[in-house]
C-alpha cells in the first residue's frame, strides 16, 4: 500500500472513527434524531429476519445509534488499516446511511430550519458517496473477474501452441 494511499484511508476513515465514538459514547444526544430511521426500519428488520429472531432486532433508538456507532468504529479501524478495507467500507457505507437519512429535513419541519441541515445533509451524502466509492477500490490491482478471463485466454493460446508444435 503507497503512503498516499494509506494516508488518504487513515483521513477519511479518521471521520467516521470520531463519529462512531461519539454514538457509542453518547447515543442519547442523538436519538431524538435517529427516531424517525429507527422508527421505519425496525419493522421492516422484523418482517425480514426469521420469526425466532425477530424479539431481538432493537427498538430503542438509543440501541440503533449505539450498533451505528460500533459499526462506524470497526469500519474506520479496518478501512484504515487495510485489513479487510472493502469489508470495512461496507460497514461505512452501511452506516453512513442511517446518516444520511437522519440529516433528511422533516416534512413539516418550518422553512427556517432547512438551512441548518442543508450543509450536513450535503456533508453525509459526499461521506456515504466516498464509502460507496471506497467498497469498489481494488488497490489500483484489476478485478478477479479480469484476471480469471485474462488467464484463460493466456491458457487458451499456452495450449495451442503446445498441442500445435
Amino acid at each position: 500500500m503507497s503512503l498516499l494511499r494509506f494516508l488518504a484511508r487513515s483521513l477519511f476513515a479518521s471521520a467516521f472513527i470520531a463519529d462512531g465514538v461519539r454514538k457509542v459514547t453518547r447515543p442519547a444526544e442523538l436519538a431524538p434524531d435517529a427516531e424517525r430511521f429507527t422508527s421505519t426500519v425496525t419493522p421492516l428488520v422484523q418482517r425480514a429476519v426469521p420469526s425466532g429472531y425477530s424479539s431481538y432486532v432493537p427498538e430503542q433508538p438509543e440501541t440503533w445509534v449505539r450498533l451505528c456507532g460500533a459499526a462506524e468504529l470497526a469500519g474506520g479501524v479496518m478501512f484504515a488499516t487495510g485489513i479487510g478495507r472493502r469489508a470495512g467500507a461496507f460497514l461505512l457505507t452501511c452506516a453512513a446511511t442511517m446518516d444520511v437519512v437522519n440529516a433528511l429535513p422533516n416534512k413539516d419541519a418550518g422553512s427556517e430550519t432547512r438551512p441548518q441541515r442543508d450543509p450536513r445533509l450535503l456533508q453525509r451524502v459526499s461521506m456515504l458517496g466516498a464509502a460507496l466509492l471506497a467498497t469498489r477500490d481494488l488497490e489500483g490491482q484489476p478485478s478477479l473477474r479480469w484476471r480469471r478471463k485474462h488467464l484463460t485466454k493466456k491458457v487458451k493460446k499456452a495450449t495451442k501452441r503446445a498441442v500445435g508444435s
